[in-house]
């Protein structure tokens, strides 16, 4: 009992240190680590050929402990979707309230859909999203959450209530843009592709600064 109380207290002492260090849960660290080696894993060899065994190399964890912190496979890709969602939110956070139309046409091309490992998941999942509905049903609800917080970053053509539509062509230049890219097809002027991406967002012919009414 005197050892079970030791543990308890020494276990308990040790939460409350992390919390007040404001660092996460070791359970918590140990899942990230895990999925951040799900992510390297499906860049190298693709979603359809990564397996669980693979992942625990990866990680260099006991295979048994990635199936305790993820689950199967299908956990994991829920968990995937998650993460990208959260990306997704960190990088429309940068964008101050009240931004202007080439500010956030500049974040949705610049930063939202930069780095290759996201990009690579993306194509990965829609790939999934084919034949699994559940899926493309998370997938599609994500992708309509960033149009939304798109248009409501500022800039967007709200007057004539056609914010939605000019943040989803805008969203669509992105994606098209990144995976161009991935590609090696670039665009020969990028700053001309910004503007046009501005002047989308600002209303279609109106000035990018929103000065014209």
């Amino acid at each position: 009992m005197i050892a079970e109380a030791r543990e308890y207290i020494v276990t308990n002492d040790k939460k409350l240190l992390e919390a007040s260090l404001g660092r996460p849960p070791v359970g918590e660290e140990r899942r990230e680590e895990i999925l951040a080696a799900f992510e390297r894993c499906i860049v190298k060899k693709g979603f359809a050929k990564t397996t669980l065994a693979d992942v625990a190399e990866e990680a260099g964890q006991p295979r048994p402990l990635v199936r305790h912190f993820i689950g199967n496979r299908a956990d994991m890709v829920s968990a995937l979707v998650d993460r990208l969602l959260e990306r997704a939110e960190a990088q429309l956070s940068r964008s101050p309230a009240g931004s202007n139309a080439q500010h956030t046409a500049d974040l949705i091309l610049e930063a939202a859909f930069a780095n290759p490992t996201t990009n690579a998941l993306i194509m990965e999942l829609w790939y999934l999203a084919l034949r699994d509905e559940p899926l493309r049903k998370r997938l599609a609800a994500l992708y309509e959450g960033l149009i939304l917080e798109v248009a409501a970053l500022g800039g967007a053509d709200e007057k004539a209530g056609m914010g939605r539509e000019h943040a989803f062509a805008v969203v669509s230049m992105a994606f098209g843009a990144a995976f161009f890219q991935h590609l090696g097809v670039l665009p020969a002027n990028i700053e001309a592709v910004r503007s046009v991406a501005a002047n989308i967002l600002a209303g279609g012919g109106r000035n990018t600064n929103n000065s014209k009414g």
